[in-house]
């Protein structure tokens, strides 16, 4: 078991304003639609296609698609973001599906735990680990936090999204079971050196670009670092 969904979170776009001391510099407008803070959901909830029953995305170019099906943070992230930002992060608050902790008496999980290509076990449904969230000023403007999404990529504090290999129900108190590892050794959070901090790596690239069952998103981040 490699963690335990504390919550399952799931939300609908709506309307946004940018607060003015985060919209200078970002070259954004100051209003937008986001899907970003979600609300945990008790019961259980189908999985199915590219979504959570209840939920969706308001930038479909960006976020969402089979591989961004679903995505999962960590517990112990958002409790690092509360104490940056001064009060509490809540569960689905910076956007995330599943709130992950420790199924058990062990580490609690981060980006370390999840390979690229993991193949778990929710509920009844199956996942696959994509890559990692690639976070962008929603998430600066819903912690309030101006260079949240900096300091998201420079701790590799980012979660990451899973893919629906097969359709079923997950709820609360289910445990992410790891069925295959198809690229081990090959974390979530080595995917986020290299999209953070290492794109020249040959080496790391190499390793990545030969990961089975990797997000199309940073598959042409690989491409792209490679001149392909």
């Amino acid at each position: 078991m490699l963690a335990r969904i504390d919550s399952v979170n799931v939300g609908q776009p709506r309307p946004a304003r940018l607060p003015a001391a985060l919209a200078a510099g970002q070259h954004v407008r100051d209003t937008y639609f986001t899907a970003i803070g979600k609300a945990p959901v008790r019961g259980q909830v189908a999985v199915s296609g590219v979504n959570l029953a209840g939920d969706a995305q308001a930038d479909t170019k960006n976020h969402g698609g089979p591989d961004k099906a679903v995505h999962a943070h960590f517990a112990t992230h958002l409790a690092w973001w509360g104490e940056t930002r001064g009060w509490p992060v809540s569960p689905g608050e910076i956007g995330e599906n599943l709130t992950l902790s420790a199924a058990g008496t062990g580490r609690q999980p981060d980006e370390n735990a999840f390979c690229i290509g993991d193949m778990v076990t929710a509920g009844t449904a199956v996942l696959q680990v994509t890559q990692p969230r690639i976070p962008c000023f929603k998430q600066a403007a819903v912690l309030a936090v101006a260079d949240a999404v900096r300091l998201a990529g420079s701790t590799g504090r980012t979660g990451m999204y899973l893919r629906v290999l097969k359709e079923g129900t997950l709820q609360s108190g289910d445990t992410l079971t790891l069925i295959e590892r198809p690229n081990p050794g090959v974390t979530v959070a080595e995917a986020n050196r290299f999209v953070h901090q290492a794109r020249r790596d040959p080496v790391l690239r190499t390793r990545l670009s030969a990961c089975s069952g990797l997000g199309a998103e940073l598959r042409r981040l690989l491409d792209a670092s490679s001149g392909s």
